[in-house]
């Protein structure tokens, strides 16, 4: 299947891309993001496919798997055209100069434990005025690269939102930073795929459902990714059941696979 071609579209215009920002905050996040992705084609042979699948304009919620703090930075570069406000724990903000910059994104903090009305609300405004944010549905970063059950409270900003879903599937950061190491490693190989966007007329009503199909398009991607990676020669540990005895294509990957990239983990209540 050939890969379509993303459309040029220019970084000037501002008022498509992020509609009520300044031009020096989208400036700003632009060159971080330019000086970011160097880095990261230079450490970690970044690639991005399906750029092609970025809505132009309009409120769209980015959804991702989570498997390290690499992350944001990651799917930060991945959909550049429209910049999102991500939504990170709160203990992230704590550590005042990296609050500073974070702040600087236009981040919303979300508290640790139970439900935060102050980010509802502050997410939803944000799709209200047409822009778009990024969340990691599972919660919190894996513990061993695996994708994990997605969190019943997504659904709820779905509903309210009413705003197009995006998934991404992200590979290769565990192996770069895994939970629990303190600094990242500076090689290895990360990918991202970007997938068809979901209008919010074709999401489920059934929270079971919705959930249900989020995972799976966000799974499939992540798998193809992999799939792909493992045929260029990427060797992870973590997948050696797949790429010792061939990988598989991923039309054939079903949440129900006892493979270690499908198989979800108990949910968690905090998000990283």
């Amino acid at each position: 299947m050939s890969e379509r071609v993303a459309p040029r579209r220019s970084r000037f215009d501002f008022a498509r891309r992020r509609p009520g920002r300044t031009p020096l905050e989208i400036i700003w996040f632009d060159l971080s993001e330019s000086f970011l992705r160097l880095m990261l084609k230079l450490c970690y042979r970044f690639r991005i496919t399906g750029e092609s699948n970025v809505p132009r304009k309009g409120p769209c919620i980015f959804i991702c798997n989570h498997q390290s703090l690499l992350d944001p930075i990651v799917t930060g570069c991945a959909v550049i055209d429209r910049q999102f406000t991500a939504m990170a724990r709160e203990g992230l903000f704590r550590f005042k100069p990296l609050a500073m910059l974070m702040r600087s994104y236009g981040s919303i903090a979300l508290k640790e434990e139970g439900g935060d009305t102050g980010a509802f609300k502050a997410a939803v405004a944000e799709l209200q005025a047409g822009r778009s944010i990024l969340i990691y549905p599972e919660g919190s970063r894996s513990d061993d690269g695996a994708m994990q059950d997605f969190q019943a409270g997504v659904a709820l900003l779905l509903r309210r939102a009413q705003a197009t879903v995006v998934p991404l599937g992200l590979e290769g950061a565990y192996e770069v930073w895994p939970r629990g190491q303190r600094l990242p490693h500076f090689t290895g190989r990360i990918e991202v795929e970007i997938g068809q966007p979901i209008g919010p007329e074709m999401l489920p009503k059934e929270t079971k459902a919705l959930l249900q199909l989020l995972s799976e398009r966000v799974r499939e991607l992540v798998v193809r990714r992999g799939d792909a990676m493992m045929r260029s020669g990427w060797r992870p540990a973590r997948l050696a059941a797949r790429w010792q005895v061939g990988t598989p294509s991923a039309s054939s990957a079903s949440p129900a696979s006892s493979d270690s990239s499908t198989r979800t983990r108990p949910p968690r209540t905090v998000n990283a």
